[in-house]
């Protein structure tokens, strides 16, 4: 009888300790909420106020995009590092894979792709060599980006990433003088 009462304790011990730890943590989880949460984001580009009643876009992680565009940057860099130049066209680029195509177009706006041997120059020494035709992801444009190289001697290595509208506009347009 005496191990029925001293697991009966222990067992009413140790819920005490489950809902002692439960509110606790219920208890840090509404301070975190009440708190709420700060971001800090830096911008390449200046911000414009945005409406208040407007969501922010957010991109889909289920973009079909990025897959080709991440094969694409591989030829570039296999055919950069073979010829030290880019190639003429995306079409004069070897697959990486023999038996498997390049992707050319986006697979979300069936739009060919842009590409631009000398790129859009963007802030921080980056240029975008091949891009979306239109804002089709959430007002994004995917592209490849090559940054500068680290090193002397070293080639740019490609990077995919979206790049904002207001950025793409920002690094395109070309400026108006007043008179």
């Amino acid at each position: 009888m005496n191990t029925k009462k001293k697991t009966s304790c222990n067992f009413v011990s140790l819920v005490d300790k489950n809902l002692g730890a439960a509110s606790w943590m219920a208890g840090v989880a509404l301070l975190v909420l009440i708190a709420g949460c700060k971001s800090t984001t830096t911008s390449t580009t200046t911000s414009q106020p945005q409406q208040s009643n407007r969501q922010p876009q957010v991109l889909s992680p289920f973009d079909p995009c990025p897959e080709p565009l991440q094969d694409l940057a591989g030829a570039l860099l296999n055919f950069m590092s073979q010829y030290n130049r880019l190639p003429p066209t995306l079409e004069d680029l070897p697959p990486l894979k023999p038996s498997t195509p390049l992707a050319l177009t986006c697979p979300l706006s069936k739009q060919k792709y842009i590409y631009n041997p000398d790129g859009i120059k963007f802030p921080q020494g980056r240029w975008a060599v091949v891009y979306d035709a239109a804002p089709s992801h959430s007002n994004y444009r995917w592209a490849i980006v090559f940054a500068e190289a680290k090193q002397a001697g070293h080639a740019p290595v490609p990077t995919v990433i979206a790049i904002s509208e207001a950025e793409f506009k920002a690094a395109t347009e070309l400026p108006t003088f007043s008179k």
